[in-house]
């Protein structure tokens, strides 16, 4: 599968998954606020990416050509670019939730990535596109095991420059320091996590 028939296929995903409605927290606000987190798992496994950038550190990182797009999907290369999805979308629930006030009760994340969309400056300068990213998040008793809530049907979104202009400044303002569009998309899933919570049954 070429580049773009997998990013096809990952607009596919993304766009069924957005027909659901965000499901409810099933907690009372009291009970959210006495979660005390203390692990996030990201499960990646089966995920559609579609992260060029990703691909394109891993065969760096192996001194292969960047243009033979097979390389990519080797089982190698897919767990490259799933675990490098899963880090960077725990750092940014780490980052979302790190100054949230702790409860009692001791609690884990499990997030399963469903999907990730991250187009390419050729894909966002042809036909447009905006980082997006899927996941559900159980929020699991520490002690018992027990799936006490679950934040599904969400997706961080986030804008980024289309035509050629528009990449090239997003380009130089990614060089200056923000935020690229990987961390983009999961940075607005976190905080709309973070919204959820807060806001309880």
């Amino acid at each position: 599968m070429g580049r773009w028939s997998w990013a096809v296929a990952v607009l596919a995903a993304l766009c069924v998954a957005a027909c659901n409605t965000v499901a409810p927290n099933r907690l009372s606000l009291a009970d959210t606020a006495q979660l005390r987190f203390t692990a996030i798992e990201v499960r990646s496994t089966g995920a559609a990416i579609n992260w060029t950038s990703a691909e394109d550190d891993y065969l760096r990182s192996r001194n292969l050509s960047l243009t033979d797009p097979a390389l990519v999907r080797t089982p190698e290369a897919q767990g490259f670019i799933r675990d490098l999805a899963a880090r960077r979308l725990q750092a940014a629930l780490e980052r979302a939730l790190a100054a949230r006030p702790e409860g009692a009760r001791p609690a884990r994340l499990v997030v399963t990535l469903i999907a990730a969309d991250i187009p390419s400056a050729a894909q966002r300068i042809l036909i447009g596109g905006s980082p997006t990213i899927r996941a559900t998040i159980e929020i699991v008793d520490a002690r018992t095991g027990t799936v006490l809530t679950t934040y599904s049907g969400d997706r961080g979104i986030q804008p980024a420059g289309h035509g050629v202009i528009g990449v090239m400044v997003d380009g130089a303002l990614t060089a200056g320091g923000m935020d690229d569009l990987y961390d983009r998309a999961a940075n607005d899933l976190a905080r709309r996590f973070r919204t959820w919570l807060a806001a309880g049954a």
